[in-house]
């Protein structure tokens, strides 16, 4: 089906009780962004909010000094729903992910138009610039598998890739850029009940439905990568900058991968079912490792740990089994859910 398209770029950005001040940073940014003569849209999205985004004064003066800018509410929770809202409001042939912590680049525009004139043949862009800004500072002992977990990245070239599995060129959720047409395609493979995941979800810190619409991309023949040109600072505030929050986050994004997947390529099933750890080697792996544990502070063990057992229960998920029981309660005993 042809589609006619309003304009060029829709920036769709998503929040749910944003923290002012990030928020502002991030809104500040894309009030900034340079477009030359490029047609762009900004839609909020207010997720149900405990105080409603209309209320707050400098949401309210971001849509007055800002043109062809409009606020609207998906009370559904969860980040996958507060997106199909966006795409489905959106005017534009591309739309741009920001999230309410991201603050892009003044030329992120311009980049993101030139890669898709110079790469037609790669539907999805990321940036393959992240500086991590720690707002309030950060514990030491934290701060390289905080950075990871907040994807700093800083590339020094064009990538990308058509593989069916992760690649490390492939976009993160911040900043993504993807073709409308592709967005709405995902999004009725969700209407049919083909795709399940829910994205982050007030304190459920999964985020499988950004991978899974870079995956859904590859599966139609195109390709998704990063450029160094895009560049976006992650704005992390205090309230995420400790061990039990990585730990959730670590837990969320590494439990959802198989699913992500098999959705998205049901042929993978054979792949997971070789692969898939036994419960007994799966427990005897996981206690050896908790007891490792009693030995050590050093959080990048925890860490890895946690998205051992993660992944090998996301298997299981996948798979529509029960999962050991050794999960849940290593999980609970290193404080992961």
């Amino acid at each position: 089906m042809l589609l006619a398209y309003e304009v060029d770029y829709s920036i769709i950005i998503c929040t749910y009780n944003p923290d002012r001040l990030v928020f502002q940073r991030c809104l500040n940014a894309v009030q900034k962004l340079k477009s030359d003569d490029l047609q762009v849209e900004v839609i909020l999205v207010d997720n149900n909010s405990s105080i409603e985004l209309s209320e707050q004064d400098y949401i309210q003066a971001f849509l007055k000094n800002v043109p062809n800018s409009r606020l609207i509410s998906v009370e559904e929770q969860g980040l996958s729903h507060a997106r199909r809202g966006g795409i489905l409001a959106s005017k534009g042939k591309q739309v741009i992910f920001f999230d309410d912590d991201n603050e892009p680049e003044t030329h992120y525009l311009e980049a993101i138009s030139y890669l898709n004139i110079n790469y037609p043949h790669v539907a999805a862009w990321g940036p393959g610039t992240i500086d991590v800004d720690f707002i309030s500072g950060i514990n030491p002992q934290l701060l390289n598998e905080a950075k990871q977990a907040f994807q700093d990245r800083h590339e020094m070239q064009i990538l990308y890739s058509n593989q069916r599995s992760w690649q490390g060129c492939y976009p993160f959720g911040t900043g993504l850029s993807l073709r409308k047409d592709y967005c709405l395609e995902y999004i009725d493979e969700v209407d049919a009940g083909h795709f399940t995941l829910s994205g982050r979800k007030e304190n459920e810190l999964s985020s499988g439905e950004d991978t899974q619409m870079i995956f859904f991309v590859i599966s139609k023949g195109a390709a998704a990568g990063v450029a160094p040109s895009l560049s976006v600072t992650h704005i992390v505030p205090q309230k995420r900058t400790n061990a039990a929050y990585l730990k959730r986050l670590t837990y969320g994004t590494s439990v959802c991968y198989s699913t992500c997947i098999l959705e998205v390529f049901p042929d993978e099933l054979n792949r997971i079912n070789t692969h898939l750890v036994s419960p007994g080697k799966f427990r005897n792996k996981v206690l050896k490792k908790m007891f490792g544990l009693l030995f050590t502070r050093k959080i990048r063990k925890s860490l890895a740990l946690i998205k051992y057992i993660g992944a090998v229960s996301g298997d299981y998920i996948a798979l529509k089994r029960p999962v050991p029981a050794i999960s849940n309660w290593a999980l609970k005993i290193l404080k992961a859910i």
